[in-house]
């Protein structure tokens, strides 16, 4: 047999194999499902036993013995309440250590932290369950043993009868194996007529995105001169003829200062953003304290009446683009200083934690925040939760920060709850994860 011919083969016995273990799989679930069925109880929905909890404490029921009532009838194998301010103030049960866990936030602030459980039913429930796992590994076991066998027969059968697979076809002149060579025949073809569907469509895409971003990049340069004049000509008929002007005048060029630099504004953001969406990446090793305190310093110097308390513990490092890097905590840092501004004792913090085994930095502050259902459109470019009577601003940084943050590998999430503050997470992966 060619070499075509052999590869062929080989990737038919590989199918053939997968097929018969994913039929056999399918069988042992199936023989589980049904035991579990016939058991009579279903392993507890883990959403309405946080839901449940959520609305017990909201109507006011102690926290203490509700979290014990819930452990103790199996609906959780622990639980605990968290204050606002992230102190414990109920726990019950100990979690194990590979368990997950569900977390929900608490009409009135703080948390609440539950480990599901399944509610027993007797040894009859106990005793199903241990059968349908008991057929589901059999099933599985059968068919890792009869799938290289059949497989196998297979193969032997197509060599026997003289089959030939050639460049992506499988051709039998007689036999009783036609059907299946014809059948291959098809599914090969179809596969490649996919296959090329796909490269196509991803080309596509990454060319209309590539000229997405230098559209928004060439009008976007192309707009600031234009906005500039307008904004240089309304500042000169401010100044040179005032006095020529009503209050009516002077108010229409006041405005239109005002949109014209608020254009100059968006036009910059948008070729930050497009600048830094083509930007390479350089990993180093970056010293996020003392970049934070630059930020920090140079806020409190352009606002030297404003009294805003910085709070950056010194060691917070993270592996990524230090440029780019810059641009997130600006970003961040100049969101919270900003929706701090209205806030009397404003307090920013940047700090670390351990986000399942990843440092996730983060930037906390207590202004303005926001409602958490809007948490996931904050990322979107010229996505706005306030108006810009309350604060002025593009609705671009935080969409930059999300492109930078997924040109290191990493995710960007957001908390906060209104007038309570908000936080901002991010992560910069891995170099072994960026370079996949």
């Amino acid at each position: 047999m060619s070499s075509n011919t052999t590869k062929s083969v080989g990737r038919l016995e590989g199918r053939l194999t997968g097929a018969v273990i994913v039929v056999a799989l399918i069988a042992g679930l199936a023989g589980a499902g049904l035991a579990l069925l016939l058991s009579g109880r279903a392993p507890a929905n883990a959403d309405s036993v946080v839901d449940a909890l959520v609305e017990a404490i909201a109507k006011g029921a102690p926290a203490q013995p509700l979290l014990d009532a819930f452990v103790r009838a199996g609906s959780a194998k622990s639980a605990a309440v968290y204050g606002p301010n992230g102190a414990l103030v109920a726990s019950s049960g100990v979690p194990p250590a590979d368990a997950e866990q569900v977390f929900r936030s608490l009409p009135g602030g703080g948390s609440l932290s539950v480990t599901p459980g399944v509610p027993s039913s007797g040894g009859n429930t106990r005793s199903a369950m241990m059968a349908a796992a008991l057929s589901a590994i059999a099933a599985l076991v059968i068919g890792l043993v009869a799938a290289p066998l059949l497989a196998h027969a297979v193969r032997r059968r197509l060599e026997v009868a003289g089959a030939s697979i050639d460049e992506g076809r499988a051709l039998n002149d007689a036999g009783a194996l036609r059907p299946l060579a014809l059948s291959v025949n098809r599914l090969l073809e179809q596969t490649q007529k996919r296959e090329v569907a796909l490269r196509r469509k991803i080309t596509e895409l990454e060319t209309a995105n590539k000229d997405l971003e230098s559209f928004a990049a060439t009008v976007s340069h192309d707009l600031r001169a234009p906005v500039g004049s307008i904004a240089g000509f309304a500042q000169a008929l401010e100044e040179d003829y005032a006095a020529n002007l009503d209050d009516v005048g002077r108010e229409c060029i006041y405005w239109i200062r005002h949109s014209a630099q608020q254009m100059l504004n968006l036009i910059e953001g948008m070729l930050q953003m497009a600048r830094l969406s083509r930007v390479e990446v350089h990993r180093t090793d970056v010293d996020i304290s003392r970049m934070a305190r630059e930020v920090a310093e140079g806020l409190q110097r352009a606002h030297p009446d404003r009294a805003v308390d910085f709070v950056i513990p010194d060691g917070i490092v993270a592996s990524g683009d230090e440029r780019l890097l810059r641009a997130v905590l600006d970003n961040l840092i100049g969101n919270a200083f900003k929706f701090t501004s209205k806030r009397p004792g404003a307090r920013i913090e940047i700090g670390a934690r351990d986000d399942e085994g990843t440092p996730a930095f983060y930037v906390r502050d207590n202004g303005a925040g926001f409602a958490p259902e809007h948490a996931a459109k904050m990322f979107r470019p010229f996505q706005r939760l306030h108006s810009e009577k309350e604060f002025s601003g593009t609705g671009i940084g935080l969409a930059t920060v999300h492109r930078i943050v997924q040109r290191h590998g990493g995710r960007v999430w957001a908390e906060g709850e209104v007038e309570k503050g908000a936080t901002v997470y991010f992560t910069t992966g891995t170099a072994e994860e960026w370079a996949a």
